[in-house]
């Protein structure tokens, strides 16, 4: 296959007062055409950085100094060459991409032996063909100030000089078309069989052609990526206006007074634009998208705002995807749903993705080839199976062993941070955080050497042909131990927390009189003294609610918390006050939960003030507390941006803990970090736990390290707990579907585990204002129990559930249906199947066909529906497929393993 993409020795730095942040440090990868590529490693080692530079989107104070880009696409190359005057570079590709590698690392101080050697074979190669720069004699003579012992940087900077006066230009073609255009011929006349465009070289107007056109890309956080104030159809239409419909305008006062007014008759091609836009948003997964066109973003759901990115970045059918973090912020389901999404497209349009995550079970799951990123530099490259399996780098390794799996009793996080990239040492810059580091390690350029099997490209930059992994991890470090677990410790019964929506502040004092939000409703929990207890679910179900109402900083509404004895519900202000000592919290976010204006020290010292708490000798507690959770006393004085995001959590801990509490709710504490600083963390509250006796309430939607931390878990989905079991048993045996879907959907960090039974959850959680009836789950069960007396598959059953959903909720939309199912046909002439006279909509709403009873009612509704009889639609299909789980509300057993669901109804005694 031939490279789509190539980053060639790319150098990006940042201009500080303190010097230049060198981001991106010489690193060279390639994508090949339909490849998807994984770039990992911890925050701040250059990952996005990389991603930015890639579409040359680095902002000031940044550059890119060093190295080319290019990307290989005959028919951009020809639309250029037609475009750009002088964008044809006189000479091979090959040839300047060698001389730019050498000149790029004699400027880096680099200078081999055989340098001036290479420099003459180049130079020997340009014998015959044209060489309008007389190129050759300028890298002889190169060659020459080399053995006469002229310093490589020197040399360095001439060869670039001579590149820039040779290469003049931005696009290579093959030998033949070359030859032709220099002679005179168009472009457009010519046939090229191979182009390349240097993106670092061309000027802006050319790269944005590039940009969206040939190289989508998804940004981590869709809020800040999407306008706010433009319908979403509008912000997908932009791109495709901008690239298919009407090319890019050049940037004036004038033009811009153009776009803002209103066209008279409205823009040339809109016709063809929506019908686009319809069919991206088709493509993603938003339904009834001719609906949707004209709604904002803050009228989508979180998976729903990133399928409108997937969308924007995909328009204009792009030869690149770009994926910065897409699940980051996601729940494992959404991102399950997400990660499917991109698979199905990148199959859909052949295109290649550069996937960037710290998420090593997404890369397993989704990549064919990984690159290993740390301080600027790649580290380790190759195939997926052979880094999870063969890692050849001390970083890589170390990455892999501090990931959560059931098999560890105890992580082992990686020591230190990543370096700040400026005025970095020589040699291996892992070294100062390796357990292998010897002193070779610490001088000169380290070389990349091959691993594994001769037929597989798998590099690492180590001086280690091999090291002792067995040996990792196992000094010092004691065998996690089988917590003491004690009597009852906090007792919750059917705890509510209802907001009441206010549109203004007549509402706070009067009442809106309209739905509250049930954000908790009916909890029933216990926990134990030194137990911890995980408490996972979805976005939006409640987990964080919870945890603040037990602990009385946002008191429940209705419903009792009793702990160590102490009904919290008739405690007085002060007696809540003092009680509170024994219950506290660790946020999620550090550095929003952290006062910008106080040190760690005065930060940790506050609780002692306010109980009066270590009188006369707080400085020497803080200190010891600062010890306990590993951090050094000379942070002190540092305040939260001078910290770490490990560093800052372990402040937020030491809070939790100056005023000796008994029982701790961490709500996400490690889901913002790395998965090294996520591992110390959780080694340092499983410590903590065994030297204080502490119990915890885990909050967490990472099911992997719930597992790994907790002794129980409670499942939560839409204020309602609906399972509770061990840890080992929940994980085992999971019984609610919810809990299936939960557990199915965590990516497995490892390329060779079997995930082809995965169960992807359809939608969203559903609004805590006007919940779904008795069970909450029933709207996106994929186990929905169907009336006894129908014959039906169970996937179509859920098919028809969805269906009556939306006719439920006053969303179908007769001729937005008709025109998606319309658009699919013309792209898959076979994909309207027999349904009779309501064929569209049967297409539309079922994947597979109906019989019998199921068939007949469904299509009655449909008539109705046609003939605007809504109400009747609804009744025929209520009475047909009215489920159980609609009708009765699941109950919570009391047994070890109780699951609110009636798959499980626990008989009676």
């Amino acid at each position: 296959m031939t490279n789509l993409l190539s980053l060639s020795n790319l150098r990006t730095q940042f201009r500080t007062e303190r010097g230049a942040v060198k981001a991106v440090d010489g690193i060279d990868l390639t994508i090949e055409a339909g490849e998807t590529v994984g770039l990992v490693g911890e925050s701040g080692s250059g990952k996005s950085v990389t991603a930015l530079s890639a579409m040359d989107l680095v902002d000031d104070p940044g550059e890119i100094v060093g190295g080319r880009i290019t990307l290989r696409d005959t028919a951009l190359a020809t639309r250029l060459l037609d475009e750009f005057g002088n964008a044809l570079v006189p000479y091979p590709s090959e040839l300047i991409d060698a001389v730019a590698a050498i000149s790029s690392d004699l400027r880096a101080g680099t200078h081999v032996r055989d340098t001036s050697a290479e420099i003459r074979a180049i130079a020997d190669d340009l014998a015959g063909v044209a060489d309008p720069a007389d190129l050759a004699s300028d890298l002889r003579t190169a060659a020459d100030r080399l053995d006469d012992r002229t310093a490589a940087e020197a040399v360095g900077d001439e060869l670039a000089a001579a590149l820039d006066d040779a290469a003049d230009g931005f696009v290579y073609v093959d030998d033949d078309a070359r030859a032709r255009i220099r002679d005179g011929a168009e472009p457009n006349d010519v046939e090229i069989s191979d182009g390349v465009v240097d993106v670092t070289a061309a000027p802006e107007a050319a790269v944005r052609r590039i940009r969206g056109g040939e190289m989508g890309m998804i940004f981590q956080d869709p809020m800040t990526s999407l306008n706010p104030a433009i319908p979403v159809g509008e912000q997908i239409a932009e791109s495709l206006r901008l690239h298919r419909y009407g090319g890019q305008k050049r940037d004036s006062w004038l033009n811009g007074i153009r776009e803002i007014l209103p066209k008279v008759g409205g823009r040339d091609g809109d016709n063809e634009v929506m019908e686009e836009v319809l069919r991206m948003l088709q493509a993603v997964g938003i339904p009834e998208a001719k609906q949707r066109l004209n709604d904002y973003p803050h009228e989508f759901s979180g998976g729903m705002r990133q399928r409108v990115l997937v969308a924007i970045a995909l328009a204009c059918r792009p030869n690149l995807l770009i994926a910065d973090e897409p699940t980051t912020a996601l729940d494992v389901t959404i991102q399950a749903q997400i990660l499917d999404l991109i698979d199905d497209l990148q199959t859909d349009f052949g295109m290649s993705v550069l996937m960037i995550t710290h998420d090593l079970g997404v890369v397993a799951e989704t990549c064919d080839r990984v690159a290993v990123m740390y301080a600027g530099e790649i580290v380790e490259e190759g195939p997926v199976e052979e880094i999870f399996h063969n890692p050849s780098h001390p970083y890589t390794y170390t990455l892999l062993e501090s990931v959560p799996t059931e098999e560890k009793e105890r992580l082992t996080p990686i020591e230190g941070n990543v370096p700040d990239l400026i005025d970095m040492p020589e040699g291996c810059h892992f070294a100062p955080r390796c357990p292998w580091a010897e002193d070779q390690c610490l001088e000169g350029e380290i070389p990349y050497l091959q691993h594994g099997p001769a037929d597989v490209d798998h590099r690492s930059k180590c001086v280690h042909e091999a090291f002792d992994k067995a040996a990792y991890g196992t000094e010092g470090v004691e065998a996690g131990t089988e917590p003491d677990i004690g009597e009852t410790l906090l007792e919750v019964t059917g705890m509510r927390k209802y907001y009441e929506q206010e549109d203004s502040p007549l509402d706070r004092v009067l009442g809106s009189g309209g739905p509250s939000v049930k954000a908790v409703d009916g909890v029933d929990l216990n926990v134990r003294e030194r137990e911890t207890l995980g408490l996972v679910g979805e976005s939006g179900c409640g987990k964080s609610t919870a945890g603040r109402a037990i602990l009385y900083l946002d008191p429940p509404t209705d419903g009792t918390v009793v702990f160590a004895g102490d009904d919290l519900g008739t405690l007085s202000k002060s007696e809540l006050r003092k009680r509170r000592k024994d219950m506290q919290m660790v946020f999620q976010d550090p550095m929003s939960s952290l006062d910008p204006r106080m040190t760690a020290g005065q930060t940790i010292m506050e609780p002692l003030k306010i109980h009066g708490l270590a009188e006369g000798r707080r400085r020497e507690r803080v200190f010891e507390l600062m010890e306990a959770v590993g951090l050094e006393r000379g942070q002190y004085g540092r305040y939260p941006h001078e910290l770490s995001g490990g560093q800052r959590q372990r402040v937020g801990i030491a809070r939790a803990l100056a005023v000796d509490p008994d029982f701790i709710v961490a709500d996400e504490p490690v889901s913002a970090l790395d998965v090294s600083v996520q591992a110390q963390i959780i080694n340092l509250l499983e410590d903590l736990q065994e030297e204080f006796g502490l119990t915890y309430l885990f909050i967490a939607h990472d099911l992997s390290v719930v597992r790994h931390i907790s002794d129980r878990v409670a499942v939560m989905y839409l204020g309602e707990i609906v399972e509770v079991a061990g840890t080992d048993d929940l994980f085992e045996t999971p019984k609610h579907p919810y809990t299936r879907a939960l557990l199915s959907a965590i990516p497995e960090p490892d390329p060779l585990a079997d995930t082809g039974d995965r169960t992807i959850l359809k939608g969203d959680v559903p609004s805590p204002i006007n919940p779904p009836s008795n069970c909450r789950f029933r709207t996106r069960c994929p186990s929905i129990i169907p009336p006894d007396d129908l014959d039906i598959e169970q996937e179509r059953y859920r098919e028809v559930m969805f269906y009556r959903q939306r006719l439920e909720a006053g969303d179908v939309d007769l001729d937005a249906i008709e025109s998606e199912v319309r658009i699919e046909a013309e792209t898959t002439p076979t994909a309207v199947a027999d349904g009779g006279e309501h064929a569209a909509l049967f297409e539309y709403f079922f994947d597979g066909p109906l019989s019998g009873e199921a068939e007949a009612a469904v299509a009655e509704s449909f008539e109705h529906l046609e003939n605007d009889r809504r109400e009747q639609a609804e009744a025929t299909l209520r009475d047909t497929f009215e489920s159980v789980c609609e009708r009765k509300h699941p109950k919570l057993g009391e047994s070890d393993h109780p699951a609110a669901c009636h798959l499980h109804d626990e008989e009676p005694e």
